[in-house]
Parts: structure tokens; C-alpha cells; sequence
């Protein structure tokens, strides 16, 4: 081993023992306890093997809540994406005032997010929201809806939340592409007679596309991890019908106490989830090592 291999490992010794002791300990604990009966202040558990995954795959009510996930995930990306999409290059426009209105897309961000859960659970209360009344003033709707009574318009309800708060990410993340592309292409687009959208599609598109891609898997993870917001303002109802897979893992291990069913719920996750990191790391690292 060279002198220097050795230093590399001397000065990376800090960052194993954390790694070891705050990602890869927990890890192999959650997922042998998944493998036990273990519950909530019923000390060990005995050895179960596969049965709580037997038992997960088997259960209506998960295979509702992964529905529910892909449902939740795949509606709210899609307007993320579109929205921000069209912020950013509404943005990238020159027009007086263009500064405040970047301040201002960041105000989704700043505000702490049981703040904007309990903002967004008031603009679709039943009685008295603003949702309602923008609905019945404007004679779209002759009474007022209950938001979190019907499961359509409860899942309707988290989705708008999630997308108010994810789209700047999308809209800043773009932005910034969107400003390092040359005028000059454009320039020679326009004398050759390409139309806004022709310019668009051929060079616009091309140049963001691998931030758009960056952008959407980031949300995508996410999104797929959402929790607070879905808890706070519907808690899976009603009837479940936006139990996402986070919420179906806190029920199960902390209401139900069966702590090593409710870890299986997250182990089944992972797949995924690694999956989805996989491609995101090999798009932000170049094989080169250059970014």
C-alpha cells in the first residue's frame, strides 16, 4: 500500500466510522427486526423470518397504499415539472420587477412546513375555507365541498400542497440552466426563420434536458419519502384512500405497534429507492470524474 493510499485512508477514517455508525448500523438493525414479530414495549421479538413481508404482499390495504404512492408521485412530478418548467422560462425573461418575483418563489421553501400543511388545511376547510368560496362565488360549485370528506378530492388536496412547494425547486433549478444557454444560437435560429417554439425544441430542450432529468429524479425521491404533509392534513384518510406507503409504515409500526411489519414497510421501499439514487449518482458524476 503506497503513502499515499494510506493517508487517503487515515483522513477518511472519520467519515467510515459516522457512515458505519449512522447509515449502515441502523440499516442492518431495521432490517433484521423487520425479519421479527418485535412490537412497541414488547421487548425483542422472536425470529419471524420472511413472514412480514409474506403477510405486507398479502395485505390489501399496502397494496392500496403503494397505489396510492405511484398515484401521489406520478401526478405530482408531472405538474412540478410542467409548472416550473413554465416558470423558468418566464422568468428568464427580462421584465421589470423580474427580481422580486425570483424572491418571492422562494417563499414555498422558506415557510417551515407545518405552516404551509395547516395554511393549505384552512384554504380547503369545509366551513370557511377560501377554496370553497373562490369555488361558489365564481358559480363553479353551488355548495361547499368537503375537501378531506371525499378520497378524490382528499388526494387532490395533498397533491396541490405537495406541487405549491415542490414546484420552485424545478423553476430555480431550470432557471439556472436556462442562463447559461448563449444568445447567439438563438440569434442564428431566429435569421434562419425558426419560430419561438422550433427554437425551443431545438435548442432550449436540449440544453436543460439533463437538468430537467437531475430536477425530476430528485422530486421523484422525494416525493416518494413524503410524509409530513399527507400525516398532518389527511392522516390517510379517508378510508385510505391517501395512505402513501409512509404514512401505511407509521400506522402500522407506531398506532398498530407492530414495529418489525411496520420496518418491512420501508425495507420493500429501498429497492426503489436505491435504484432512483444509482441513477441520479451516475448523472451527476461523470465517468471522467469532471464535472
Amino acid at each position: 500500500m503506497s503513502r499515499d493510499t494510506r493517508f487517503a485512508y487515515l483522513i477518511n477514517i472519520p467519515l467510515i466510522i459516522y457512515l458505519v455508525c449512522m447509515l449502515a448500523w441502523p440499516i442492518c438493525w431495521g432490517f433484521y427486526t423487520s425479519l421479527t414479530n418485535k412490537t412497541i414495549g414488547g421487548g425483542n421479538g422472536a425470529f419471524v423470518g420472511l413472514k412480514n413481508y409474506i403477510n405486507l404482499l398479502m395485505d390489501p390495504s399496502y397494496r392500496s397504499s403503494i397505489v396510492n404512492t405511484l398515484v401521489f408521485t406520478a401526478i405530482s412530478i408531472s405538474l412540478k415539472l410542467v409548472l416550473g418548467l413554465a416558470m423558468a422560462l418566464a422568468l428568464n425573461t427580462k421584465f421589470r420587477g423580474r427580481n422580486i418575483v425570483r424572491a418571492l418563489l422562494l417563499i414555498p421553501w422558506t415557510l417551515p412546513n407545518i405552516v404551509a400543511v395547516l395554511n393549505w388545511r384552512w384554504i380547503f376547510s369545509s366551513t370557511g375555507g377560501i377554496a370553497n368560496y373562490i369555488l361558489t362565488t365564481l358559480g363553479i360549485a353551488d355548495h361547499d365541498l368537503v375537501w378531506f370528506g371525499s378520497p378524490k378530492l382528499a388526494m387532490a388536496t395533498v397533491i396541490i400542497a405537495n406541487v405549491w412547494r415542490g414546484t420552485p425547486f424545478f423553476a430555480i433549478s431550470i432557471l439556472a440552466s436556462l442562463q447559461t444557454i448563449s444568445a447567439d444560437g438563438y440569434e442564428a435560429a431566429s435569421i434562419d426563420g425558426a419560430n419561438i417554439f422550433q427554437q425551443f425544441w431545438h435548442i432550449t430542450l436540449p440544453e436543460i434536458r439533463d437538468t430537467i432529468l437531475l430536477s425530476t429524479l430528485m422530486s421523484t425521491i422525494w416525493t416518494l419519502n413524503e410524509f409530513e404533509s399527507v400525516w398532518l392534513m389527511t392522516g390517510g384518510g379517508p378510508n385510505g384512500s391517501t395512505e402513501v406507503m409512509n404514512v401505511f409504515s407509521y400506522q402500522t409500526a407506531m398506532k398498530s405497534m407492530m414495529l418489525g411489519k411496520g420496518i418491512a414497510v420501508s425495507i420493500l421501499a429501498m429497492p426503489v429507492l436505491i435504484a432512483l439514487i444509482t441513477v441520479l449518482a451516475r448523472h451527476m458524476v461523470p465517468k471522467d470524474g469532471r464535472r
